[in-house]
Order: C-alpha cells, then structure tokens, then sequence
C-alpha cells in the first residue's frame, strides 16, 4: 500500500507541471531512506514523460536548473544529479 501512496502522490505531483511539484519529489526523494520507497520516487521522476518530448523536455530541464540553486541542499543536489544524468 505505500509503495501505491507514494508512487501516486508522486505522479500527481509531477502532472502539476510545476516548479514546487517538482521541488517536492525531488526533496522527498531526497531524504526517504534507501529502500522500496526511495525506488519508487526515483522511478516516477525517471518515468516523468516530460523527459521524452523537446519542449516539454526542456521545460523540465528549465526547472531542474532552478532548483539547482534551491536553498534546500537536498533539492540542489537531486536536481544537480538528474541534470548530470542528461549529459
């Protein structure tokens, strides 16, 4: 059942479309411990469908250097590894 809680509240989340849905996987990500949880954040932000076309890719990748240089250090460095992943 949390796995379910998670990944659904992390997709509703990124269908937002926005900057602080965003930031709010990417911190729970962030610090959720290793394990099935942690997985499955990192499988919704992976299966975010916005990585697959030009625009809306590069309005993730907009938002992703933004967060970049979030006060939050968690969120800068989720957001720091997902940008590295795309070199």
């Amino acid at each position: 059942m949390t796995q379910a809680v998670t990944s659904d509240t992390a997709a509703a989340l990124l269908a937002r479309r926005d900057l602080a849905g965003l930031r709010t996987v990417l911190a729970a990500r962030a610090v959720v411990p290793d394990g099935a949880a942690c997985d499955q954040l990192a499988a919704e932000l992976d299966g975010d469908p916005r990585w697959f076309t030009g625009q809306d890719a590069d309005e993730l990748i907009a938002q992703l250097r933004v967060l970049a240089s979030d006060a939050d250090p968690a969120v800068r460095s989720e957001a720091l590894l997902r940008l590295t992943r795309l070199r």
